[in-house]
């Protein structure tokens, strides 16, 4: 697997430099073709984009502090040493700072760590919420399968790398394989039959309530229009659990005190964003259906005006 991910990451770099080149080659023809010094210019214009692209997320992924090495349980010998080291890091965390907490020194180092790693996870938290409720609106209103996919994808990289500087840590090279990994695997395969099912229980109750709640009043009748928000509401989910899923996943990489078996890791992740799921659903549905009730009211309105302009009398 791991050389699989190796060489698709390869290629992917490679079609990309690619079509940089090719982009800019043609860009700098077009503009020589105006004037030469234009194309000169253009030129560098394009190679100065290209390489802060390049530079800056690569800057600031390293200008992170690198996590020590983790302990594999409790009872490593090094375990109190890498508590001590970790309390020490997290003394300069800036969301810490800026809730204004201080270590007891008086308590025990490991409880005052799992303190502050408390509540970076409530903010990390918070974040991750934004960004599946973001998703869900998104994607259950734009209704475009291309461009659902690549917005679903950026937010989830996005995430990985807010989630990693509310820590102020550097994943290893093997966890952000990992954790970016997971991202391509849950947006372009299918989803877990497990987690479709725990999904169930989340969406039922949501479209039973909107289906015996207002949605007549907001949406001129038709069995088309309905089916279509309930299609839009489940796609909004689907990809809401997903970001939710991530968001779990890279928190517990972050905050963890011990090293995570991978399987236990999918299950808890998986069983925080079913939980969290509903209260992205019910946060977000009046919205969706607030949208879609006004461009219906809105193509309504253009038909009438439509048959109004070409037959009045009809009318």
């Amino acid at each position: 697997m791991k050389k699989a991910l190796i060489y698709v990451a390869f290629t992917l770099m490679v079609l990309f430099l690619v079509f940089a080149v090719n982009q800019t080659a043609e860009l700098y023809a077009l503009a020589k073709g105006v004037h030469p010094y234009l194309g000169y210019a253009a030129l560098v214009l394009v190679g100065t984009a290209f390489a802060l692209i390049i530079i800056v997320p690569l800057f600031g992924l390293l200008s992170l502090r690198s996590r020590p090495e983790m302990p594999k349980s409790v009872d490593d010998p090094e375990f109190d040493q890498y508590v001590l080291t970790l309390k020490s890091r997290l003394k300069t965390n800036p969301y810490l700072l800026g809730q204004s907490f201080a270590f007891d020194e008086s308590k025990e180092p490991k409880m005052e760590v799992m303190r502050a790693l408390s509540l970076l996870d409530a903010e990390a938290t918070k974040l991750v919420k934004r960004g599946a409720s973001s998703v869900f609106l998104t994607t259950a209103i734009s209704q475009n399968g291309a461009l659902d996919s690549i917005f679903v994808i950026s937010s989830l990289v996005r995430m990985i790398w807010d989630v990693s500087h509310i820590y102020n840590q550097r994943p290893s090279f093997r966890e952000i394989t990992y954790l970016y990994g997971n991202i391509f695997a849950t947006v372009l395969m299918a989803r877990s039959v497990e987690d479709l099912d725990l999904m169930d229980d989340q969406l039922e109750p949501v479209i039973a309530s909107i289906l015996g709640g207002s949605l007549g009043s907001l949406i001129p009748g038709t069995v088309y229009v309905t089916n279509l928000l309930i299609n839009s509401i489940t796609e909004g989910s689907v990809n809401a659990l997903l970001c939710l899923r991530v968001g779990a996943m890279a928190k517990r990489y972050s905050g963890s005190l011990v090293e995570i078996d991978k399987k236990v890791l999918r299950r808890s992740a998986s069983m925080e964003a079913i939980g969290l799921l509903g209260g992205i659903i019910r946060d977000n549905t009046t919205h969706v259906i607030h949208a879609f009730g006004n461009a219906a009211k809105g193509a309504t309105r253009k038909i009438f005006r439509r048959r109004n302009d070409q037959d009045p009398q009809e009318t």
